[in-house]
């Protein structure tokens, strides 16, 4: 009898062990389970906890009519197929959770990440379906036409506008003074929002316009302080036209890039130009 007892015990405690799921990988500091490859599992909960108070990057690997028709805020839309050659709309220094439908293609553009060195990359568990069945919010782009109102266009135009403008002006201190900081950093961030404004143009049929702020037509400041100073206006000028413009335009994917952009240089360029412009650890920054 005690026997028995004693292999119905094992045989239990066994299959429980069998039972449970088996470790991929060392705990982050996030609370995210790493793989063994260095992506890091993560669940919708924690994603959105992350997306909502960090600064990081959050794409939706799934095609444009899947994510049309339905997908988390803030995520964006970078598809599968072509997510290799849009990497450089992304920053390889700020982590990026990736999104698809269940998990799969979030994986495999995860894998992407990670092979073209981008080293903070979460592959978010169970993806939108998880994220719908957890009760998070979804936004869906509805009956969306492929022409914008006069005002709206004239509006993306003078968006691409300040983006180049910006760029052009770093580009000349750069040139004059140097690889110095935050300028070498906010010049890059700006050449990637230039990418996040051109596939509007494309969707919506509007020509994009030649970019009128080539090199050397551009004045150069005398000084690194008088520079950072033009930079602290030039980001306040920026902030305050995203933000007229999102008091009219109704385009959801429009006012997603604006909104993003508008937080870089709210939340990014102004105060690293601010404390450049104080003299707190010249030719540092961040972009």
């Amino acid at each position: 009898m005690k026997i028995t007892i004693l292999f119905t015990l094992l045989f239990s405690i066994l299959a429980f062990s069998a039972c449970q799921p088996a470790s991929t990988g060392k705990m982050s500091n996030t609370g995210a389970k790493a793989s063994s490859n260095g992506i890091k599992q993560t669940t919708v909960e924690e994603a959105k906890t992350a997306v909502d108070g960090k600064d990081v990057q959050f794409i939706d690997v799934r095609t444009e009519a899947e994510y049309a028709g339905g997908h988390a805020p803030k995520a964006v839309n970078f598809p599968l197929d072509t997510l290799e050659k849009d990497l450089s709309r992304l920053d390889k220094n700020k982590p990026v959770y990736v999104i698809c439908q269940t998990g799969t293609r979030s994986q495999k553009g995860s894998e992407i990440l990670l092979k073209a060195g981008f080293t903070d990359v979460y592959n978010i568990g169970g993806g939108t379906s998880a994220w719908t069945q957890a009760g998070l919010p979804i936004e869906k782009f509805e009956n969306q036409t492929s022409k914008l109102d006069d005002r709206t266009r004239m509006a993306l135009l003078a968006a691409l506008a300040d983006e180049r403008r910006s760029e052009a002006e770093y580009e000349a201190v750069i040139a004059k003074f140097g690889d110095v900081r935050p300028f070498s950093n906010i010049v890059n961030a700006e050449k990637r929002h230039e990418t996040f404004l051109l596939p509007l143009f494309e969707k919506y049929t509007t020509e994009v316009p030649k970019n009128e702020f080539g090199k050397g037509k551009t004045p150069t400041p005398a000084t690194i302080a008088e520079a950072c100073q033009n930079g602290v206006t030039g980001e306040k000028v920026n902030i305050a036209l995203y933000k007229g413009f999102l008091e009219f335009v109704k385009e959801p994917d429009v006012r997603q890039v604006f909104e993003y952009l508008r937080d870089a240089s709210q939340n990014n360029h102004l105060p690293a130009f601010e404390r450049c412009g104080q003299g707190r650890g010249k030719g540092s920054g961040r972009g």
